[in-house]
């Protein structure tokens, strides 16, 4: 099981906001005024229907060598992730729809924004690093991004 969260109290999750794409905490942004940071109740729901479904490897990334997935990418650099970002939101994602960013960071708040908002800050996204996964609420798809270039859609295996 993916573990995202490193105490289990929750007493550090999303205790370092200002980790985020600068766009995300500017009330003046109109893109920043769309993202919506989730609190630990919503954090550890969102979790338990996504993450922790998968097994883990090691550190906090899915374990894919034991479970199946629809297909692996690589972006080489920050233009090819920006593409790469459009394409796979455009084809997991209905218009309108909202997508949540799980940071492998457990000190910055899990965020929800429009899916067209995710494409044209999917550079900001990027370089806030470390890794994350996105995943088009009300869908049923995980898409895993490294700092590698690795990128892994999976379908959400069903409780």
């Amino acid at each position: 099981m993916v573990e995202a969260e490193c105490m289990t109290d929750g007493s550090s999750y999303g205790s370092r906001p200002e980790y985020l794409p600068d766009f995300m905490n500017d009330p003046h942004d109109d893109d920043g005024r769309q993202v919506v940071k989730l609190d630990l109740a919503e954090n550890r729901a969102l979790a338990a229907a996504t993450l922790s479904r998968f097994p883990a490897a090691t550190g906090d990334v899915i374990d894919f060598e034991s479970t199946p997935f629809e297909g692996r990418l690589w972006w080489d650099d920050e233009e090819h992730w920006t593409r790469m970002a459009a394409d796979l939101l455009s084809s997991h994602v209905q218009r309108g729809e909202r997508i949540a960013v799980i940071w492998g960071n457990y000190l910055m708040p899990v965020v929800t924004m429009p899916a067209d908002v995710a494409v044209r800050r999917a550079r900001d996204i990027l370089d806030a690093g470390p890794h994350f996964w996105i995943h088009p609420l009300g869908g049923s798809v995980l898409i895993e991004c490294l700092m590698d270039g690795q990128v892994t859609v999976a379908t959400i295996p069903s409780s």
